[in-house]
């Protein structure tokens, strides 16, 4: 069938610039894709003036680029002109959301083979799915593939808690001192960055060097210019110290004060070395890293298990859609 077959389609339109407020007056408003998340957005404006609704539940897809882009909305909402919202006439938002997610490359493609910057109603309306028509096979086949992404939304919300209580824990002994009367000890030292960890510049790799498919015996690369640090061990210095410390407020302000401002804003690598940090005593750092390491051993594990996870439904993704995995006769 169709999408305009099964899928109720509503096309975004925003409300005038006037009306918009991040004070929370009025309904929830997305312009695009900017604040999608895992798998649900969160809303930072809000308009006071509502042209499309979405309702609660629905599927909220980016039709500018970067197109394709799916969440779920968790509230009533504003749809601006980057994005539509569809929903299931028969109510399975869930099935929904993995079938766009499994013939999003067809929609990309269209018959033409070229990937489009844009696609509107019409795009949308006239792609063909080929779908069980049993409700009940979609919805056992969407619980399937749910139950994963709930799992990797629980890791990652239980590694967002870690990491908040070690950032507390960092702020707490190495910004405040509240456990040395907020004075820092005699005994710490103020050095550069690069006396406890060594850093290495990115590489800047050629198009020609790079794979557009992944392989099993190649890694994975950052685009973007990046650099990369390693605890090298001086004093009991271990990497959540250096971790929390690049990550922490008072660290990130000073250090985007040293980029230079030009058109592109660059951070050196002897900036990025002699940026100033405390040195708490071995002891201390001892006591630091007996608290913080199983943490991040805790975290550095469910972002295994996500990895794994997201691998095993990217794989069944394929095979529930078309056919090849039957759930008829499995009690979920």
């Amino acid at each position: 069938c169709k999408i305009e077959d099964i899928v109720e389609v509503t096309m975004g339109q925003s409300p005038k610039s006037q009306y918009y407020n991040t004070e929370g007056n009025g309904v929830p408003f997305l312009q695009g894709n900017r604040t999608f998340g895992f798998k649900r957005p969160t809303f930072d404006t809000y308009t006071t003036l509502v042209t499309k609704s979405a309702k609660a539940g629905d599927i909220i897809m980016s039709v500018r680029a970067p197109v394709g882009d799916l969440n779920i909305t968790p509230v009533d909402m504003c749809l601006g002109r980057g994005v539509c919202s569809l929903r299931m006439k028969n109510g399975n938002q869930e099935f929904l959301y993995y079938m766009m997610k499994y013939y999003m490359p067809q929609l990309l493609n269209k018959e033409s083979g070229t990937v489009f910057g844009s696609v509107n109603r019409n795009d949308i309306n006239g792609l063909e799915v080929d779908i069980p028509e049993d409700t009940d096979k979609q919805r056992k086949i969407a619980r399937y593939l749910t139950m994963i992404d709930d799992k990797i939304e629980l890791n990652t919300a239980i590694n967002n808690n870690l990491e908040q209580q070690a950032q507390a824990l960092f702020k707490s002994w190495f910004v405040d001192f509240e456990p040395f009367n907020r004075t820092m000890p005699s005994d710490w030292e103020i050095v550069p960055l690069e006396k406890i960890a060594d850093f290495q510049n990115g590489y800047a790799f050629k198009s020609k060097e790079l794979l557009n498919e992944p392989s099993s015996d190649c890694y994975q690369v950052f685009k973007q210019r990046v650099g990369h640090l390693r605890a090298n061990g001086y004093k009991g210095v271990t990497y959540p110290f250096i971790y929390l410390l690049t990550n922490s407020t008072d660290f990130l302000v000073d250090l985007r004060s040293r980029a230079n401002s030009g058109v592109q804003v660059n951070l050196s690598s002897s900036e990025i070395k002699a940026s100033q940090t405390v040195l708490p005593s071995e002891e201390v750092n001892n006591a630091f890293s007996e608290i913080t390491l199983p943490i991040f051993e805790i975290i550095i594990n469910n972002q295994l298990e996500n990895q794994r996870l997201a691998q095993l439904r990217d794989t069944l993704l394929p095979k529930l859609m078309s056919g090849e995995l039957d759930v008829s006769d499995i009690e979920i």
